[in-house]
């Protein structure tokens, strides 16, 4: 019973210690809309509100729906390539749920892990590769989106005090090495760490480069995100004309979305709330633009990513696995050392009844494409003995 006491004691120190994080994050959230507030006048802002072109700023959120198709797709071939059988519809079914749960359910889980679950009980793939193709498909997007923004910055000729494409490239570098070297790490760890952890750290780099091993997909993948992203800023540029900001180029819009969306990534405040208003007030001033009209912008694009995301709800209720949830608990609980090994559910691996359903199916469709009649008689025995095994596992459940 000791190991339960320490148990215990450690998830009440856990929730503790997040309940101060949290107060503590919502305190800086406020701080960061105060200074939001603070940065317009907001006499000008209701002027600058009742001006937007309407029309315009809807025309922007429904090519923005289209993008996140294109961005599905993006991640669905680098899934592919990876050997995940998940097929297009289902993946764009993840993407979008992954989006509502990204920016509508509190907690530390993202849309990102939800991506990844769903889509590894939906092909009955290892989650560990599941979340390495998740974290390649962010790393494509995300250096593509800096690529982008540095080429605004550079073509904007700013002032040379005005450092804005340089942390752009030092980004897309960072991104690169650390990828590589994390990598590297982990496929030196499932050599050297025979254990179940040193197999999931594995699968989870094998699923990050697999795709790169084919170069006509890498290819694709990466032109697939830099389209994605010259498309959007294209569409925030659409939002910028419902704003009222005038005679800005296409090129201004690529460096202020990069540069806004890194800062309004870090995990400053809830959902970024505040921080990325505060940049782009900030960033299109190094422009002339009026903050007025850079904060509506700011605020238009955030609308514009809730109305977005708010059919991954509905998507959610009529697609997904809702005993996905199981797999979250016990990934959490997973990493509880001091709970026997016996107690703890592994999400990481495929459970012994799915196992044996797609061994089945693997060795009858084997069976189809053989003539070898010693392979065939090797393929019935094993069969049998499945088939078998399968009824014993029935009947237990039963």
């Amino acid at each position: 019973m000791e190991w339960v006491i320490a148990l215990s004691r450690e998830n009440e120190n856990t929730r503790r210690t997040k309940f101060l994080l949290n107060g503590l994050r919502l305190v800086v959230t406020a701080l960061f809309i105060a200074l939001a507030i603070k940065a317009v006048r907001w006499g000008e802002m209701t002027e600058a509100i009742r001006h937007t072109s309407f029309l315009a700023a809807v025309a922007a959120v429904l090519i923005y729906a289209c993008l996140q198709c294109l961005s599905a797709t993006r991640w669905w071939s680098i899934a592919k390539a990876s050997g995940m059988p998940l097929n297009w519809r289902d993946a764009v079914a993840a993407f979008y749920t992954g989006m509502f749960f990204n920016l509508f359910l509190p907690g530390l889980v993202g849309g990102d892990a939800v991506r990844a679950l769903l889509a590894a009980r939906k092909t009955q793939h290892s989650l560990a590769s599941s979340f390495g193709i998740v974290y390649a498909d962010r790393t494509v997007g995300f250096i593509a989106m800096l690529l982008v923004g540095t080429w605004g910055a550079f073509s904007l000729h700013l002032a040379n005090s005005q450092l804005v494409w340089q942390p752009l490239v030092l980004g897309a570098l960072f991104a690169i090495g650390l990828t590589a070297v994390m990598v590297a790490l982990a496929f030196f760890i499932s050599q050297n760490w025979r254990g179940q952890w040193g197999e999931r750290i594995g699968r989870f780099a094998n699923g990050i480069v697999s795709f790169l091993q084919r170069p006509n997909i890498g290819f694709v993948v990466f032109a697939i995100a830099l389209a994605y992203h010259l498309s959007l800023t294209a569409t925030l540029m659409l939002l910028g004309q419902a704003a009222g900001i005038k005679a800005q180029p296409f090129s201004a819009y690529a460096m202020v979305v990069a540069i806004a969306t890194v800062i309004g990534s870090l995990p400053i405040t809830l959902h970024g709330l505040g921080v990325r208003e505060l940049a782009s007030v900030k960033l299109w001033a190094l422009l002339n633009v009026l903050p007025e009209q850079a904060m509506l912008w700011a605020l238009l694009w955030r609308v514009m990513v809730w109305l977005v995301s708010l059919p991954g709800g509905i998507v959610y209720l009529l697609w997904a696995d809702k005993t996905v949830w199981k797999d979250l608990q016990a990934l959490a609980e997973s990493g509880l050392k001091s709970r026997p090994k016996s107690e703890t559910t592994d999400p990481f691996t495929i459970p012994k009844p799915q196992r044996v359903e797609i061994a089945i199916a693997t060795l009858e469709q084997l069976l189809e494409e053989t003539d070898d009649e010693t392979i065939r008689e090797a393929l019935l025995r094993r069969l049998e003995q499945l088939r078998e095994e399968r009824k014993q596992i029935r009947r237990t459940s039963n």
